[in-house]
């Protein structure tokens, strides 16, 4: 049977359905475009929220560095408008107990003080007769190798470098090899290296120092003699020197663990905002002073900058910096919210005729007062009595046992 043959198409309809796929395909990629575009304009839309975002928030938190120490503070040295204790869980400071062994200052430690006393006045002799001992501070020069080889930084070029034997300030069992010898003496030390030397490259390796003796130093003995001539401002004799050293240290010791113990055992309810917002400005000016002196002086000796921007100074982004400032910022300013709160609650305030009489112990004068007064303000210069005060005052509450 033949097979029924289909229908042929006619040209006119092909084209009409043809032009009928082209309009639908059109009608397809006017709606893709419409899409697309209105994609863009939804990504470009948050992109310049985010920007608009990003600019006030950087406006808000942006921290403008400003020189003016006072401001924010009155002239009785209290944070302007603040009521600190109202803004503390202020610690109960009348009922403080000390740990005597926190704060007393050991027998040990004024040994060492002594010791720096006397080494000061140390004077170099390059003609005794006396060998090294233990406890000898000698001058020497030195010049070291490593298989055969001059490393970096073993070579005193001649220019002298002093030395006490059995501090442990050189490598290995350096010091030890020089007990006994004398001026004028050269002497071959051999050292090995500890294997986790700083310096990778000599780290567990052996090397070899060519030492000269130069000198020996003469140290004066701790006499009654000794203290008249050098530390009289102290004390005349041995003895008083030694109180010196315990009741200051004493004193110094107990106002450190009383300023720690308020700032651990004291919390914060709320940070006055223009305060904070004033030292962060105050401190950020002080970075960039210190960064452009830096770079000041780098220019006039070196011929170059210490650093290409602040950033880079810091080592972190402007942003970043502003953003870090907090922390420090706030512990500031907790303690003196502290020192305020407590004068606050004792109905204490203080003047500029106390601070002229603390300088006065001090063995400094009111011109010396004018001249802080003239860089920082009053009101800076006198919130530093308010926080000596407080602690005078805490001081003389504490229980030490």
């Amino acid at each position: 049977m033949e097979k029924e043959k289909e229908p042929v198409m006619s040209l006119s309809k092909e084209r009409k359905i043809a032009r009928k796929k082209e309009i639908e395909q059109m009608k397809r990629n006017a709606v893709i475009s419409k899409i697309v575009s209105i994609c863009v304009v939804v990504v470009l839309c948050v992109g310049l929220v985010s920007y608009i975002g990003y600019s006030i928030y950087r406006r808000a938190t942006r921290v403008t560095p400003n020189s003016n120490y006072s401001s924010q503070l009155n002239d009785n040295g209290f944070i302007d408008g603040v009521e600190a204790s109202s803004l503390l869980n202020l610690v109960d400071y009348k009922s403080i107990k000390v740990p005597l062994s926190e704060v007393e200052y050991s027998d040990e430690s004024v040994a060492k003080d002594i010791e720096k006393a006397v080494e000061a006045k140390k004077t170099l002799n390059k003609e005794t007769d006396a060998a090294i001992a233990d406890g000898t501070i000698v001058n020497i020069d030195y010049v070291g190798t490593v298989d055969g080889k001059e490393f970096e930084g073993g070579n005193t070029n001649e220019k002298g470098a002093d030395l006490k034997i059995g501090s442990n300030t050189y490598v290995d069992d350096f010091e030890k090899q020089l007990i006994g010898h004398k001026i004028g003496d050269e002497v071959t030390v051999n050292v090995t290296f500890p294997d986790d030397y700083e310096n990778k490259e000599l780290a567990g390796k052996d090397a070899e120092f060519k030492v000269v003796i130069n000198g020996i130093y003469d140290v004066p003995e701790f006499t009654d003699a000794f203290v008249k001539e050098n530390l009289s401002e102290y004390a005349s004799n041995v003895e008083d020197y030694k109180k010196y050293l315990k009741d200051t240290n004493y004193a110094s010791n107990l106002t450190k663990y009383i300023e720690t113990y308020l700032a651990d055992n004291t919390t914060v309810i709320s940070y006055p905002e223009k305060y904070v917002k004033q030292l962060k400005s105050i401190m950020k000016f002080e970075e960039q002073s210190y960064y452009e002196a830096m770079n000041q002086y780098y220019l006039e000796n070196l011929g170059t900058q210490a650093f290409r921007s602040f950033e880079e100074y810091t080592g972190m982004s402007e942003s970043k910096y502003d953003k870090y400032l907090t922390e420090p910022v706030q512990k500031q300013v907790k303690a003196n919210l502290i020192y305020q709160a407590i004068l606050e609650k004792e109905g204490i305030s203080v003047s500029e005729a106390d601070y002229i009489s603390y300088l006065e112990t001090q063995g400094k004068t009111k011109e010396d007062y004018d001249k802080e007064v003239e860089s920082y303000g009053k009101g800076f210069v006198i919130q530093k009595m308010v926080k000596i005060k407080a602690l005078e005052l805490v001081k003389g509450m504490v229980t030490v046992e």
